[in-house]
């Protein structure tokens, strides 16, 4: 078995690719716009500008779902990160 397709099992929901665009909320009033590449029920893969570093805890607000979502950075490699919904 390949590492994508146990990284795959793993998975506690199906995740849908996307291209959206978001906005992340990492300090008092500062935002920063984010490219959404995919989502799920429990969280998304994001993508900022290449070292622009994101806090342990923030605020996602994207017109693909109502309201704001509290995500806590789960993972980095490069421009992209991995977040779950809180």
């Amino acid at each position: 078995m390949y590492a994508f397709e146990v990284e795959a099992l793993d998975r506690r929901d199906v995740r849908c690719p996307v291209q959206a665009i978001g906005r992340v909320r990492i300090g008092w009033g500062k935002w920063v716009s984010c490219e959404i590449r995919d989502i799920s029920h429990g969280g998304a893969r994001i993508a900022v500008t290449e070292g622009m570093e994101l806090p342990e805890h923030f605020i996602l607000v994207s017109p693909l779902f109502e309201g704001k979502r509290v995500c806590q950075r789960r993972w980095e490699c490069g421009s992209e990160t991995g977040v779950e919904f809180l």
